[in-house]
């Protein structure tokens, strides 16, 4: 009997060490919780951001991690709600002690859980375009370009590179980031000479937008700005077309137009069409090709600008994580972030800065051509 109870304090013991040795591997972890939309309405970027986040961090622990530590991720799926949203970051922050949360996946989110990062201290690195997710404090941290850098440059083009001077503009009036773009395309193009004949407000749950093909049927345009998701876009062009619209009228987009969804959706109705890009792929660089073959061999699919942007805002987190040092703190990843630069990513010029939070790394004017976005000639 005794010997029985020796060998169970015995299995005991060893039990709780392996535990004790289990908990003290994990802390020894660097917890990074990235929360996206990989179901619901931006299910079509949310689901490729986690995925090129955890490509990243595997390549990275994969070579052992940062300063000796490897990063666990924990992933977390918003279902593009702006409600779990907000449970997930508390949860983050309270149960997963993450020193730096990645995402929310669309602005509108991350405008929404700003506040609670600055409230509790908590680095937060999201996909957010607006500089509006900045105004609740320093604790808010911007990856992407603001829509004032980049939507010029579709406004540019149009005036230097084509005979559009008369556009619509069509914009999502419950997205932040969407609205910023919308307003920027229209200052610089008038700003050129432009004329803006229309603008007009649709919510992201609109479908049927045959009275606004009617509305701009009965316009003299030469082309229609879409501030619209990607396959919201493709419906109002295909609606266009079937209310006549001629051929002649193109689309000029913005970043969230840029996607295979468009494409596949509006079918012809997308050929010509202009958008602004941080990415395009079979880019010679050898980080880009790295980053497709990587994401393939992974995936099993090509890597689309969503995935390029994930995967480049992944860079900058672990470059931030390491910057911060052994044993980072969330108060020493939100300061290393101010110290980053010249950080490489496969968007833009290859290659990303930031100035009081407001980053910087270029864009590409593209067009549909065939089925695919291509440079602007």
């Amino acid at each position: 009997m005794q010997h029985t109870q020796n060998a169970f304090k015995k299995l005991v013991g060893i039990a709780a060490l392996t535990t004790l040795a289990a908990a003290s591997a994990r802390a020894e972890d660097i917890a990074v919780v990235s929360i996206q939309s990989s179901t619901g309405a931006v299910a079509f970027a949310g689901a490729n951001y986690q995925k090129a986040i955890r490509l990243a961090v595997e390549e990275v622990n994969a070579k052992g991690g940062i300063n000796g530590q490897k990063i666990d991720l924990q992933e977390r799926d918003n279902a593009s709600d702006k409600g779990q949203s907000i449970n997930l970051v508390n949860q983050a922050i309270d149960r997963d002690r993450a020193v730096l949360v990645l995402g929310p996946s669309s602005t509108t989110d991350s405008v929404a859980v700003a506040p609670i990062f600055s409230d509790r201290k908590t680095p937060n690195l999201s996909f957010a375009t607006s500089d509006a997710v900045l105004k609740p404090g320093p604790w808010t941290l911007k990856f992407q370009q603001s829509p004032a850098v980049i939507s010029p440059m579709a406004a540019k083009y149009v005036l230097e590179k084509t005979p559009i001077r008369k556009v619509a503009l069509v914009y999502d009036r419950t997205n932040e980031a969407l609205i910023e773009y919308k307003n920027a395309f229209r200052d610089t193009l008038k700003a050129g000479g432009g004329t803006v004949v229309a603008e007009e407000a649709v919510v992201s749950s609109d479908s049927n937008f045959l009275p606004l093909a009617t509305k701009l049927k009965s316009l003299e345009l030469d082309a229609v700005y879409l501030a619209t998701y990607a396959e919201q876009s493709a419906n109002i062009m295909l609606q266009l077309r079937q209310a006549g619209v001629p051929e002649k009228v193109r689309a000029i987009g913005t970043i969230a137009m840029v996607s295979p969804k468009f494409l596949s959706i509006a079918g012809a109705a997308a050929e010509g069409s202009i958008a602004v890009s941080d990415y395009v792929a079979g880019t010679d660089r050898p980080m880009n090709k790295a980053f497709e073959a990587a994401y393939k061999a992974r995936w099993g699919t090509e890597p689309d600008s969503w995935a390029a942007s994930a995967y480049s805002l992944a860079q900058v987190a672990l470059a931030t994580v390491k910057e911060a040092g052994p044993a980072p703190t969330r108060d020493r990843v939100r300061d290393a972030y101010h110290r980053v630069r010249d950080v490489p990513i496969v968007t833009g010029s290859g290659v990303w800065n930031q100035k009081d939070r407001v980053p910087t790394y270029g864009a590409i004017v593209l067009m549909a051509k065939d089925g695919k976005f291509v440079a602007a000639p």
